[in-house]
């Protein structure tokens, strides 16, 4: 079998198969990434305190 770079080896990964194990797909600083997890940690948590928020509102007129 040939391939672009030449026969593999078996076992052997080829160049481009490389290349994609060392990018970098999201960056951890800046605007982007900072306002991305927020966002996560808004839609992990909303749920509960959604629920924290109809219960007080259920008990406090009765109390």
């Amino acid at each position: 079998m040939s391939f672009p770079e030449g026969p593999r080896k078996p076992g052997e990964q080829s160049a481009l198969e490389d290349e994609a194990d060392h990018v970098d797909h999201a960056p951890t600083d800046g605007l982007i990434s900072t306002v991305r997890e927020s966002i996560r940690r808004h839609v992990r948590t909303w749920a509960d305190r959604y629920v924290e928020m109809r219960v007080e509102a259920r008990t406090d007129g009765r109390t």
